[in-house]
C-alpha cells in the first residue's frame, strides 16, 4: 500500500475536486498558475548523452523542454564552452548542473570558471556516499558547503544540495542531516533542490516540509512514483528506479499541491528526472514534459 501521509495527500486533493463540483452555485475560480519553463535532468539520458550530446540535447528540445540541468559527467567528457554552443545553437540553456562533493572541498576556482562558461546559476550537490553518512561528516559536509556557498555568492552562483531520502533518516537523538544542513549553513550561502520522489519515499509531509523552510527550496526534481510504497522504502536503488519510479503523471504524487506553496518554498526552477527511464527515450520524457506542462495549481 501507499504511504498513509501519501494517501490522505491523495485523498484531500480529490475531496476538495469533490466538493467543488457538488455546490454548483458557487462560483468556481480556475487555478491560474502553471510551470512557465520546464527543465529536464540530463542524468535522465546518461546512457545516450556519452555517446551522442548533441543528438540527445536535440531530442529534449523536439520533446519541448525550455532548458537542461547538466551534471559533471557532461562537461568531464565534453569542453564546457563546447559543451555551452551546442545548447546555446538549440535555443535550450542550463541554470543548474550538479556537482560532486569533492568540487567543493578545495580550491573553486576551476567550478566557477567552467559555471561561467555554461551559464549556470546554481551548481548542486547531489548525493553523499554511504560511507560519510554520520553526524559528524554531516557536519564536516555542511561546514564545507557553508564555506563554498560565499564564495560561490560573491561570484554569482548559489550553490545548492539536493536530497535523496536518507537525509531525512535518524542520526541520533532525533536528528537529521536536513536538520544539520538547515541549521549550519546560511540561507545566503545554501539553498536546496527537493526531490519530491526521494522525499516522498521517506514519508516526509513534503508541505510542512516547505513551510517550515520558506525561500530555502529553488529547484525541485519532479518525478513519479506507483508502486507498493512499503515495499520498496528499504529496497535497493536498482530496484526503485526500475518499478517505483514512473514518468511524470504516471503516478500517484500530488505535486499540483506543492506547486501550489510555491510563494513560500521560493520553487523556481522544475526538472523532470527519471533514473531509470524505459525505451524508447523520446516517448518517456515526452510524457513527463506533457505532463508538467498540464500541470495547474
Amino acid at each position: 500500500m501507499f504511504s498513509r501521509r501519501l494517501f490522505l495527500q491523495m485523498t484531500a486533493a480529490a475531496g476538495g475536486l469533490a466538493i467543488t463540483g457538488c455546490q454548483e452555485d458557487l462560483p468556481i475560480k480556475a487555478a491560474a498558475r502553471q510551470i512557465s519553463k520546464i527543465g529536464i535532468q540530463t542524468y535522465t539520458l546518461r546512457e545516450i548523452f556519452k555517446l551522442d550530446p548533441l543528438a540527445t540535447l536535440k531530442m529534449i528540445k523536439a520533446a519541448g523542454y525550455d532548458y537542461v540541468e547538466l551534471n559533471n559527467r557532461n562537461f568531464a567528457d565534453l569542453p564546457p564552452a563546447e559543451l555551452r554552443a551546442m545548447i546555446d545553437d538549440l535555443g535550450l540553456y542550463a541554470p543548474s548542473t550538479h556537482i560532486s562533493l569533492d568540487m567543493i572541498q578545495g580550491d573553486l576556482s576551476g567550478l566557477i570558471e567552467t559555471c561561467k562558461t555554461l551559464g549556470v546559476k546554481y551548481a548542486v550537490v547531489p548525493y553523499i556516499d554511504d560511507n560519510q553518512r554520520g553526524y559528524d561528516d554531516w557536519k564536516s559536509h555542511a561546514a564545507a558547503m557553508n564555506r563554498a556557498g560565499k564564495i560561490l555568492k560573491d561570484n554569482n552562483i548559489h550553490l545548492a544540495y539536493h536530497n535523496h531520502q536518507f537525509e531525512f533518516e535518524d542520526l541520533g537523538g532525533g536528528t537529521t542531516a536536513m536538520d544539520v544542513l538547515f541549521g549550519d549553513c546560511l540561507p545566503e550561502n545554501l539553498d536546496f533542490q527537493l526531490d519530491i520522489f526521494w522525499t516522498a519515499l521517506a514519508d516526509v509531509d513534503i508541505e510542512a516540509l516547505l513551510r517550515a523552510h520558506p525561500g530555502r527550496f529553488k529547484l525541485c526534481h519532479v518525478k513519479d512514483m506507483n508502486g507498493k510504497l512499503d515495499q520498496y522504502r528499504h529496497a535497493s536503488y536498482e530496484e526503485i528506479s526500475a518499478n517505483l519510479m514512473v514518468n511524470v503523471g504516471e503516478g500517484v504524487i500530488p505535486f499540483e499541491r506543492y506547486f501550489s506553496l510555491n510563494n513560500i518554498s521560493g520553487m523556481e526552477y522544475f526538472i523532470a528526472e527519471h533514473d531509470n527511464p524505459r525505451k524508447p527515450f523520446a516517448q518517456a520524457i515526452k510524457t513527463s514534459y506533457e505532463a508538467m506542462k498540464a500541470m495547474r495549481f
